[in-house]
């Protein structure tokens, strides 16, 4: 399906998710030494992949309980800022959270803003450390919000889900950095589980609301299930 790129600029549709689960980016002592990157460099090849992907595109900065505006238009120029912030000692080295919106695709071709899609956390820019965070769970065929309402959004999962997979596998390439949870694991900590750059929901949620009142025109959930589950 062809997607219309004009952004709908109604109201942000989509509530926080039960849990926060994200990816952990940081070096590896066991890996070969290599010399690192300019401290900022790391962060510009993230920044300009998650704006691409229009899943992040960042406004402000929360550092040690302060958020500050950054009211600029690109990576570069984020970067840009947060040097000029730090050479001024007006934030440190360790970052509490880079947010902003991103852009849902939406199943009638529409796009939609919605702040917090995505987040950077607890950065650690001299240890080369980066958490990418997310609270919702568009990117799984049940919506897991607070309301415990467990509406199917399979159409939006298949928009949303490839998107999410694919920014991290740029990231994941970019960075040459060794990633929590382990590619090959499958991770339960969340109510969205993980597997290498994929979010499944729960398959106890998963089974129990196809048979209960699966949605129409699915006939199976194979594919929304978890490798291991």
């Amino acid at each position: 399906m062809s997607v219309d790129l004009t952004v709908d600029a109604g109201l942000e549709p989509y509530p926080d998710s039960f849990s926060s689960p994200g990816w952990r980016f940081a070096a590896d002592p066991a890996r070969p030494t290599e010399p690192p990157p300019p401290l900022f460099g790391d962060l510009l090849a993230i920044l300009a992949i998650t704006t691409r992907h229009e899943l992040l595109i960042p406004s402000h900065v929360q550092d040690r309980g302060r958020r500050i505006a950054l009211e600029v238009d690109s990576a570069e120029e984020v970067i840009a800022r947060l040097s000029a912030l730090l050479h001024a000692g007006e934030l440190g080295p360790h970052l509490d959270e880079i947010a902003g919106h991103g852009l849902v695709e939406r199943p009638d071709g529409t796009r939609v803003r919605q702040d917090g899609l995505l987040s950077l956390q607890d950065l650690r820019l001299h240890d080369r450390a980066y958490s990418l965070v997310t609270r919702k769970s568009l990117w799984t065929p049940i919506a897991l919000d607070r309301s415990f309402g467990f509406e199917w959004q399979v159409e939006l999962a298949d928009l949303n889900g490839p998107r999410l997979e694919r920014c991290l596998r740029d990231i994941d390439a970019a960075l040459g950095l060794a990633v929590e949870p382990p590619r090959h694991e499958l991770d339960r900590e969340h109510s969205l589980w993980i597997h290498d750059f994929k979010l499944f929901t729960n398959p106890e949620i998963l089974r129990r609301e196809f048979a209960a009142n699966p949605p129409p025109g699915l006939a199976s959930i194979d594919r929304f299930i978890a490798p291991g589950a």
